[in-house]
């Protein structure tokens, strides 16, 4: 099992922390990162709230390029509806060009009614948007010229003069929750991506859709076995009780978004109900190896930490991270 870590880009204005401290505590946080001897970082896109501080991550990801040299790097996940995709491609095509071809390029559709409303589009739209571009991209990152026309985009005969460092693209992840999404995911034969806490209820329903994921992956005929990653809130301690009782007010702060720009029908979080569940890490090491083991019998490989949700302290972040280097990582490497 590899582990990485993910700032989803909350700062709520409770805290009192300006965007700039928060900018520059990701940016230490990269460092703890490779440092520690994680593999992956990855930053959330999202906008017009305290939830979507990280509007950018293909700039902040050229920012990491320079403060980091091992970790990949990339978005969890870029939301390709709300940009033109041709700029969007030159952008993250520059960012692998200034992290040295450490791009990771995972993709979403959304999942916030508020952004999709103001950003003029419904849900239904941004889905349709999110599949025209995402062709458009990888045209654009493997083909020398190409054009294109389709119900949202039309190029004639377009060029990318900036294309990545690896070619012919960047890894392709696919985030996914729905089921006709992890179907689609397995088709094309792209690692899949999910957050267990926001799109299932137990570990059964996270085997259900990782199964379902992998025999769209094998009836398509592809190979091997696929990376399956999710996002988890991890929050360590050396007390499992005051692991829990440090930990429940930052993801109910973190959690409250879901009360106002959560799709319709979805849940709202509870900390308890997470816990119980193990769709959340907030124990001990001992015991966060064991819920890794469990994720690991679903088909998970590869799971990225959320460790600063909700204003976690950095002193509390930095000893979750020592805690996973150094009792959780030797113990989970043969997952």
């Amino acid at each position: 099992m590899k582990f990485g870590i993910v700032v989803f880009g909350d700062n709520h204005p409770e805290l009192g922390r300006s965007n700039q401290a928060y900018y520059e505590e990701v940016l230490t946080m990269a460092e703890w990162a490779e440092e520690l001897g994680f593999e992956s970082f990855w930053l959330g896109e999202h906008h017009l709230y305290w939830y979507g501080t990280l509007v950018s991550p293909p700039m902040i990801i050229a920012a990491l390029g320079q403060r980091t040299k091992k970790l990949r790097l990339g978005p969890a996940v870029s939301v390709p509806s709300f940009h033109n995709p041709l700029v969007l491609a030159e952008e993250y095509a520059l960012a692998d060009n200034l992290c040295a071809g450490r791009l990771e390029f995972a993709l979403g559709s959304g999942f916030s009614p508020v952004e999709f409303k103001t950003f003029g589009m419904t849900m239904e739209e941004a889905k349709e948007r999110f599949w025209e571009a995402t062709e458009v991209i990888l045209k654009a990152w493997r083909e020398e010229q190409f054009s294109h026309q389709g119900k949202y985009y039309n190029y004639e005969n377009a060029t990318l003069y900036v294309k990545p460092v690896q070619r012919p693209s960047p890894p392709i992840w696919l985030a996914a929750s729905s089921d006709d999404t992890l179907v689609k995911a397995g088709q094309l034969g792209w690692p899949m991506m999910g957050i267990p806490f926001a799109r299932s209820n137990n570990l059964a329903e996270v085997k259900a859709k990782n199964d379902l994921y992998l025999d769209s992956y094998r009836k398509a005929g592809h190979g091997g076995t696929p990376p399956i990653m999710v996002a988890m809130h991890v929050y360590l301690h050396q007390s499992g009780d005051d692991a829990a009782r440090l930990s429940r007010p930052y993801f109910e702060r973190v959690t409250s978004f879901t009360k106002t720009h959560r799709r319709p029908g979805s849940k709202v979080p509870d900390f308890d109900e997470v816990k119980r569940q193990k769709l959340g890490v907030f124990t001990t090491p001992d015991d966060a190896i064991e819920i890794f083991r469990a994720h690991a019998n679903t088909g998970v490989t590869h799971v990225i930490a959320m460790v600063n949700f909700g204003g976690v302290p950095m002193t509390d972040v930095r000893r979750t991270m020592e805690l996973m280097a150094a009792k959780v990582f030797p113990r989970v490497a043969s997952l």
